[in-house]
C-alpha cells in the first residue's frame, strides 16, 4: 500500500502530502518574511516573552521555548487559555500566534494583552488579529494563507527566532538557518511517498506502529516534538498516541511498564539526541532496556544534524511523514478535521465571541 503512489493519492483527497512536502519551502520562506519584522527599541526592555496560541498555532511557541531554554536569560512561556497569568504586565512581551487570526483563546488573550499594557506582537495569515492590530498599531507579521495551521508550522516557528532577534537575543545566526534548511529540504526528498518503503525510514516506522498505541518519548530541546509527533498523529492519522518526556518520566511512568496490560498493542518511539546531558545517557539506556525485556516493540529515531535547530526540523519532518502514512494505512483522509471543526462550529454558534471582540476593539484605541 505505502509504496502505491496513486493509491496514497486516491486516499489523500485533501491534499496533506503536497502541504508536509512543502515544510522545506515554508522555512525558506518564513526566514524572508522573517527579515521584514521590526519591533520598537523599547522592546528590548521586556522581562519576559509570553507566546499565546492554540493547537497548531502554539507548537512553534513550544519549540521556541525548548531553543531558548538555555540560550536566553529571559522566561519563555506559552499560554495556551483565554486567561493571561498575573505576573504578565507592561514589562512583558506577548506574542499572539494564530494562523487563522481568528481563534478565540488568542483573541481574548491579546485583548488582556492590551489592557494591561503589554508589549505585543502578532503572527497571523489574515483576519481578526490583523485587524486589530492595524486599528492599534500593534507590530504585526502577515503569513501566507491556505495551509492547516499544523502543516504551516514554518511560518509561526521562525518568526519567533526574528522576534528574540530584535529584542537583543539572536538564537540562530544566517548560516545556521541555511544549513537547517539544506539538511531539512535533502531528508524530506528521502521521505516522500515516491520512494519505496525498503529506503524510506518514514514508511518503515509508520509500519511498525500501524494498530498499535505510540508512546513516543524525548528529552532537552526534542520535548516539544514528541508533543508535535503525538498532536500530529491524532490529526492526520485519527489515531490515539501518547508522549512523555526524559528524565520525568522516571520518576513517575516508568512504574507502568512494572504490570503491562496489553503489551502487544504498544510500541515506544525514543527520540533521542547527541545534545542529551549524559546522565540522562544512562536513564535512557536502563528504561531501554526495561521496555525491551518486557518484550514491547521499541523504535529509536536519531535526528540528523549537527544543531540543535537541525534536530528539531528534521525529527518534525520524519514523525509528519510517519503520521501521513498512518493515515494511508488506516485509509482516512488526513487533511480534514472533523470533530475540531464541528466542535468550533458549535461553540462560535453559542459564544459569538468574534463579535464581542470587534465590539472591543471599536471602542479600543
Amino acid at each position: 500500500m505505502l509504496d502505491d503512489v496513486e493509491a496514497i493519492r486516491m486516499v489523500d483527497k485533501g491534499n496533506m502530502g503536497m502541504m508536509i512536502s512543502s515544510f522545506p519551502r515554508l522555512l525558506k520562506e518564513a526566514v524572508t518574511l522573517s527579515r521584514g519584522l521590526a519591533l520598537p527599541r523599547d522592546y528590548r526592555n521586556v522581562k519576559e516573552i509570553v507566546v499565546c496560541g492554540m493547537g497548531g498555532s502554539a507548537i512553534g511557541g513550544d519549540l521556541f521555548k525548548d531553543l531558548s531554554q538555555n540560550n536566553i536569560p529571559l522566561s519563555v512561556s506559552i499560554i495556551r487559555d483565554y486567561d493571561l497569568p498575573r505576573h504578565v504586565d507592561e514589562n512583558s512581551l506577548v506574542v499572539a500566534v494564530s494562523y487563522s487570526g481568528n481563534t478565540e483563546e488568542t483573541l481574548e488573550a491579546f485583548k488582556q494583552a492590551y489592557e494591561k499594557g503589554s508589549h505585543i506582537v502578532a503572527i497571523a495569515s489574515n483576519g481578526l488579529l490583523e485587524k486589530a492590530c492595524s486599528k492599534l498599531r500593534i507590530p504585526f507579521l502577515g503569513v501566507p494563507s491556505g495551509y492547516t495551521p499544523r502543516s504551516a508550522l514554518p511560518l509561526l516557528f521562525i518568526p519567533l527566532l526574528k522576534v528574540a532577534e530584535e529584542i537583543g537575543f539572536p538564537l540562530v545566526g544566517e548560516g545556521e538557518l541555511a544549513e537547517a534548511q539544506r539538511l531539512v529540504e535533502e531528508y524530506n526528498n528521502k521521505l516522500t511517498p515516491e520512494n519505496p518503503l525498503s529506503r524510506n525510514p518514514a514508511k518503515q516506522l509508520a509500519a511498525r506502529l500501524h494498530g498499535k498505541l505510540p508512546i513516543i518519548y524525548s528529552m532537552g530541546h526534542l520535548k516539544s516534538v514528541a508533543l508535535r509527533f503525538k498532536d500530529q498523529i491524532n490529526e492526520n492519522a485519527k489515531m490515539r498516541a501518547m508522549c512523555d518526556q526524559l528524565p520525568e518520566a522516571n520518576h513517575n511512568e516508568v512504574e507502568a511498564w512494572e504490570k503491562i496490560d496489553f503489551k502487544e498493542l504498544l510500541h515506544v518511539v525514543f527520540i533521542d539526541s547527541r545534545f542529551k546531558n549524559p546522565y540522562l545517557a544512562e536513564s535512557v539506556n536502563q528504561l531501554v532496556s526495561t521496555i525491551k525485556r518486557e518484550g514491547v516493540g521499541l523504535s529509536m529515531v536519531k535526528p540528523l544534524g549537527e544543531t540543535m535547530l537541525e534536530e528539531m526540523l528534521s525529527a518534525i519532518i520524519m514523525g509528519d511523514w510517519v503520521s501521513y502514512y498512518l493515515a494511508i494505512l488506516r485509509g482516512v483522509d488526513p487533511a480534514p478535521v472533523r470533530l475540531i471543526t464541528e466542535l468550533k462550529s458549535k461553540h462560535d454558534e453559542k459564544m459569538r465571541y468574534s463579535e464581542k471582540f470587534e465590539e472591543w476593539l471599536f471602542k479600543s484605541g
